[in-house]
């Protein structure tokens, strides 16, 4: 017996434009399924050889969905074990492969030993309602029992009309007829008072559903909101002005006061609360006494808020009300409003200079202190320890270096910035040692500087750079090979200064160019997980120039300070501008520096006069004059602050 395979093939495609070559040496039967005037959902070609009705096969004919004519084929090839009397059978169903055949042909061939053998099989059928469903008429009836309306088909829901609309036992089942109800306004409720009827048909002013508690009123029915504020219940829920207005709800107003919802109008309501709301502090500074005022409420308006407001300047925790005795330091540290009060001699604590011998004429530009009255100062091509009153000059930072910034640590060891993007360090007591120097790879001068302690005495240093780059650099004490210093990114600004409590709030400042005009700019370090510094919004549109200092007091207070006398406030998320710096001349200097320890103990010094300038918070004033002009602040205290400046210059502020 020869092998015969049976495959059915080009099934979604008319005949038309589609041939198929033949091996003339192998014999196929080719079948052509035609349909007419009915689009049919499954359509089958089986195929079943006469002698072994075992030998069957069931192949489902892809349609175009949308023709109503069309014509398909098939392909019958070889398979072992048939005879070569076939019978193929082209069916139509209704709707689904598992509805009723609605049109069937057969035909027998004798399969052939080569060539090809064309067998037509012709489908006709009628839905002429085109409703899916077919005439139940002819030899292959359908399930319509009326073609020519298409909402009557078994599908169809059985309604009171006088029509079988599911050709399913006329109107018998129906179920149990409908009820209805007097709708007098026409809203398509009945009305709740009035009693329903039954009945196949809707009698005139009728509604199917009842609930309309005013038949009066076609606004008010059920099924909707509330319509007005008005003391009615329009939806007819036995309660008036519920939702949206819930009207005698328990509510809190924006002040987190409690209260019941009114009427506010006819179409609105609000928050009614007898309750008087009471101004509320946060502790910004972390020292446990609350200053900050986060406006009038009747609860905390945010976790700790408290009542009582124990903290007069939220940018130092050396002031408060449970400080016991004054310091100073010109602070209000007991916050009673007054400064240095009941200290003797307080007032007469002049800035003095430091020793002379050894600072020269050198040009000072960066100081940075890590205990009371001992610090480091650094310039062109010098670097000085400074001890009380003692001088530790370092020859071997000396060479040629133009040091542009500096940070101590704890421990006193001092790391500088150089104006050609060099890092240096050197220990205290160890000034005849050799000063360690490490190149950054980066152009740019280290304008700002600032470290951070870890845990296993390692040092991270953050510098900003001239060409808008913060670089990085990992110091490890005792390693014979320090890490290069490495960029974390580059912003299109000068940078002039950086700092900040922790890595994750450096802000570096400087200018950038808009326009051909420079403009005060401001960068925030990335939130943990990113790595996309944040331009700052200043809020100042109008400013020109750099800026030039940064002091971040606490997570939630910044200032920053630069041309045009320029002193910004960034509480919490706001920057504010604060009073400019203004000389007596009226003009408005470059702030060159900045030291803050509070928010009323700013210090700045200016490129126009020798002055070292003070802001309580509200005012400037000139606490000193020193003979050259200065160009670096710090201090390791409100108690003990430095400037140095031109010609050596270094005078410091250390009451006992």
């Amino acid at each position: 017996m020869r092998l015969f395979h049976v495959s059915v093939l080009l099934l979604t495609a008319p005949l038309w434009g589609c041939k198929r070559e033949t091996n003339s040496t192998e014999g196929v039967v080719r079948v052509f399924i035609s349909y007419a005037t009915f689009k049919p959902k499954c359509l089958t070609l089986v195929v079943e050889d006469t002698q072994n009705p075992s030998n069957k096969r069931d192949t489902l004919v892809q349609v175009e969905p949308d023709r109503v004519s069309d014509m398909r084929t098939g392909v019958i090839l070889e398979q072992k074990g048939w005879s070569r009397n076939l019978r193929v059978t082209a069916r139509a169903h209704e709707r689904t492969c598992e509805g009723p055949v609605i049109a069937l042909q057969s035909s027998t061939v004798l399969f052939p030993e080569k060539d090809v053998t064309d067998v037509t099989l012709d489908l006709r059928a009628e839905d002429l309602d085109g409703d899916e469903y077919f005439a139940n008429k002819g030899p292959y009836p359908g399930t319509d029992c009326d073609d020519s309306q298409s909402g009557v088909n078994p599908g169809a829901q059985e309604v009171c009309d006088g029509i079988d609309n599911n050709c399913a036992a006329g109107e018998s089942d129906v179920g149990g007829n409908t009820e209805y109800w007097v709708d007098a306004d026409g809203d398509t409720y009945g009305d709740a008072a009035s009693p329903s009827a039954r009945a196949c048909g809707a009698p005139p002013g009728a509604a199917l559903r009842g609930g309309d508690c005013n038949d009066r009123d076609a606004a008010i029915h059920p099924g909707q909101a509330e319509l007005l504020c008005d003391g009615k219940d329009d939806n007819c829920n036995n309660v008036a002005d519920d939702a949206p207005f819930d009207v005698g709800a328990i509510c809190h107003t924006a002040q987190l006061c409690e209260g019941r919802t009114a009427c506010q109008g006819a179409t609105a309501s609000t928050c009614i609360s007898t309750e008087v709301p009471v101004p509320y502090f946060a502790d910004d500074d972390g020292d446990g006494n609350s200053g900050h005022p986060v406006g009038e409420a009747c609860a905390a308006p945010e976790p700790g808020a408290t009542r009582e407001q124990t903290d007069c300047d939220e940018g130092t925790v050396l002031a408060s009300r449970t400080v016991p005795t004054e310091t100073c330091d010109r602070l209000d540290n007991n916050c009673n409003g007054q400064t240095d009060e009941g200290i003797a001699g307080c007032n007469a604590v002049a800035w003095s200079p430091a020793p002379s011998p050894g600072l020269g004429g050198t040009r000072f530009d960066a100081v940075a202190t890590y205990a009371k009255g001992r610090g480091w100062i650094a310039g062109d091509n010098k670097v000085v320890r400074i001890e009380n009153n003692t001088l530790f000059p370092v020859a071997s930072c000396d060479s040629g270096a133009e040091w542009r910034s500096a940070w101590a640590a704890s421990n006193g060891r001092v790391f500088l910035g150089s104006s050609n993007g060099q890092f240096g360090t050197m220990a205290p007591g160890g000034e005849a040692t050799p000063c360690v120097q490490e190149a950054s790879t980066f152009t740019g001068a280290i304008y700002g500087l600032i470290g951070f302690e870890q845990g296993n005495g390692d040092i991270i240093l953050y510098a900003a750079t001239g060409q808008g780059r913060i670089l990085r650099w990992r110091y490890v004490p005792g390693a014979a090979n320090q890490e290069v210093p490495t960029s974390v990114t580059q912003v299109s600004a000068n940078l002039r200064a950086i700092h900040g409590l922790g890595p994750e709030s450096l802000i570096a400042v400087g200018a950038e160019t808009v326009g051909g005009q420079q403009r005060p700019v401001a960068f925030r370090a990335p939130a943990s997980g990113s790595t996309t510094w944040v331009r700052e919004e200043l809020g100042v549109p109008d400013a020109t120039g750099f800026l030039t200092g940064v002091r971040v007091l606490t997570q939630r207070l910044v200032y920053v300070s630069g041309d045009d006398g320029l002193l910004l406030e960034k509480t919490r998320n706001t920057w504010t501008r604060k009073p400019p710096l203004i000389l007596s001349s009226g003009s408005q200097p470059t702030i060159r520096s900045l030291a803050a320890f509070g928010r009323t103990a700013i210090y700045a010094v200016s490129s126009e006069v020798n002055d070292i300038h003070f802001f309580n918070g509200s005012a400037w004033s000139s606490v000193t004059t020193a003979p050259q002009t200065l160009n670096a602040l710090g201090g390791s205290g409100p108690g003990d602050v430095w400037a140095t400046g031109h010609s050596g210059t270094l005078l410091r502020w250390t009451p006992p």
